[in-house]
């Protein structure tokens, strides 16, 4: 249970990025989610309730997991454990918003969810590999905010527009703003908007703080642009 469960100082599984179980397990979870909204969209509105409400009930379960493995090893902080990062915030966020169907947050789903969760999926801030806790905990939820992203337009026929991309970008930005403090009130780094993240990531190929901030804003803007294009071509074809 050890290879599973424990806490560990120096991994004796380590994570290798794009290693062969990463590879796997991200194809595999990408499959899983693509089956997963081909269901919900031939499923009828009782089918497509229970999914949703499975995604929500797995993204509390994983939630609470993540809580009680810091508590139970002694590691919980105010540093690392407030729900305060962006995919954290979005795991509440979609599970509030497949939970009840409020397509005022769908916008934040698309376009935060999935575009904070790919980086994670990418280069997942893990210390074990496959079968830990840790790593299966991170790979599920952050793959399951994308399938979140793409049920709101797939199963629910959510259509983005430049008002709700451009709400979810400033709404970002202030968050950020009110993080930022947060962050030296406790000595955390959430959002990495303090510092770059301790694990390896595409940031480690920017400028030190705070010049990467820009840059990953402008990143963020691309990203969000091309993910609203394939609606503003649907909007001027029809």
């Amino acid at each position: 249970m050890d290879s599973i469960f424990a806490h560990f100082t120096e991994p004796n599984n380590p994570f290798i990025l794009f290693g062969t179980v990463h590879l796997t397990v991200s194809a595999v979870l990408a499959v899983i989610g693509f089956l997963l909204v081909r269901q919900g969209m031939k499923a009828n509105e009782s089918s497509r309730r229970r999914i949703r409400v499975g995604m929500a009930l797995v993204f509390l379960f994983f939630e609470i997991e993540w809580q009680v493995w810091h508590l139970w090893h002694g590691v919980w902080s105010t540093d690392i454990n407030l729900p305060l990062h962006l995919c954290s915030v979005m795991i509440w966020v979609s599970m509030y918003g497949l939970w009840f169907e409020d397509r005022r947050v769908y916008g934040l789903i698309y376009f935060l969810g999935i575009a904070g969760a790919i980086q994670a999926i990418i280069t997942p801030n893990a210390n074990e590999t496959f079968p830990h806790i840790r790593f299966i905990s991170t790979m599920i939820t952050h793959s399951l905010l994308v399938v979140g992203g793409f049920w709101v337009v797939f199963v629910e026929k959510y259509r983005p527009t430049f008002k709700s991309a451009l709400n979810a970008f400033l709404g970002l930005n202030a968050y950020a703003f009110v993080v930022y403090f947060i962050n030296k009130a406790v000595g955390s780094n959430y959002l990495y908007v303090v510092d770059k993240p301790s694990v390896a990531t595409v940031m480690d190929y920017f400028p030190e703080w705070p010049w990467y901030i820009p840059i990953l804003e402008g990143i963020l803007i691309v990203l969000m642009a091309l993910m609203l294009l394939p609606f503003r071509r649907a909007k001027k074809a029809n």
